[in-house]
């Protein structure tokens, strides 16, 4: 994902919408300043930090990350490298995006570091987009991995099990020695 591109896109919600930097600290909880290194290319930002913007913008996860995008062919393709990625360190998580956010399919690899986690927290919708408020299937291609449901007792999963979970998830965490991936293929319910 190109920092400036993401940084042009959350300067664009804000200014938009007659915002200030502080006033969007205020809403957000994320520092004005570290706000402004995003704006400008200069910083990355965790996952968590980008679903809690996409949450108060109300906008799409996959939009912030790779933009609106209109033209609609019979045959897409997504070369090596040309998907957006969203990486944090903080989290030990990376996701690199295989498909266009107005697609049906929202395919995505996801890596995962040792005690690597992605918790949807009550309330943030774009983190629900991503593991909730869709049918997910799992496959795991490497590594082991918990993944709660709805509060339900954790189940395990390891290198080469799929999974199919109905109304979302809500912890996906690497319990594994080794860094771990995922293939990651949310379908739109709904519509």
């Amino acid at each position: 994902m190109d920092r400036m591109d993401l940084g042009t896109r959350l300067r664009g919600l804000r200014t938009g919408r007659g915002l200030s930097l502080s006033q969007l600290e205020a809403a957000t909880n994320i520092s004005s300043s570290f706000l402004s290194l995003v704006e400008s290319g200069k910083s990355d930002i965790t996952i968590s930090r980008l679903v809690r913007l996409a949450d108060f913008f109300d906008v799409d996860l996959g939009e912030l990350v790779e933009g609106s995008r209109v033209d609609r062919r019979p045959l897409e393709v997504i070369r090596d490298g040309d998907g957006s990625v969203l990486a944090s360190r903080a989290e030990g998580v990376t996701a690199r995006f295989l498909g266009h956010q107005r697609w049906h399919l929202s395919p995505r690899v996801a890596e995962y570091e040792p005690g690597g986690a992605f918790d949807v927290a009550e309330g943030e919708q774009a983190a629900r987009e991503m593991l909730h408020h869709r049918e997910l299937f799992f496959y795991i291609v490497s590594g082991t991995f918990e993944i709660t449901v709805h509060g339900e007792e954790p189940v395990q999963v390891s290198r080469g099990d799929a999974v199919l979970v109905r109304d979302g998830a809500d912890r996906v965490v690497n319990i594994g020695r080794r860094p771990g991936r995922l293939l990651v293929v949310g379908v739109a319910t709904g519509g």
